[in-house]
C-alpha cells in the first residue's frame, strides 16, 4: 500500500483506532533505526525462539512482544515528531524506500528525536 493511498486530504497519514500511524512499509522503514535500538531484546528473543523451534505457534508470545515494541516506538516518535515522521515516510514512499534520496527528512527526524 502506498502512502498516497494512506493519506487524508490534509496530507496526514491513516491512523489506527488509538491514533498511531498505521505501521505500513514507509513508516516502518522511517522508524527502522529506532526499532533496532529499542526493540533489540524483543527481536533477539523472537529470532532465538524461531531458531530453536520450527513450530510457528511456539513463538507467538515473542512475536507479540516485537509488535508491541514496534507500536510503542511508532507512538513515541509520532507523539514527539509527527510532522518529521510523516515527511520522512512520504519521502521514502515516493522514492521506493531509497534512504539516500531522503537524507534531509531523515536528519529532521533524527534531530527531533535522536536515535
Amino acid at each position: 500500500i502506498s502512502a498516497a493511498a494512506m493519506e487524508f486530504p490534509d496530507g496526514s497519514v491513516t491512523r489506527t483506532a488509538d491514533g498511531t500511524p498505521l505501521p505500513f512499509g514507509p513508516v516502518l522503514y522511517a522508524c527502522n533505526k529506532y526499532f533496532g535500538q529499542e526493540c533489540k531484546g524483543a527481536s533477539s528473543s523472537f529470532w532465538q525462539c524461531k531458531a530453536e523451534d520450527g513450530n510457528p505457534r511456539a513463538c507467538l508470545k515473542q512475536g507479540e512482544d516485537v509488535m508491541a515494541c514496534f507500536n510503542s516506538v511508532i507512538k513515541r516518535i509520532d507523539a514527539n515528531c509527527p510532522k518529521q515522521l510523516t515527511a520522512y515516510a512520504k519521502c521514502l514512499d515516493a522514492n521506493k524506500n531509497e534512504f539516500s534520496k531522503c537524507r534531509a527528512e531523515q536528519k529532521a527526524l533524527e534531530d527531533c528525536t535522536p536515535v
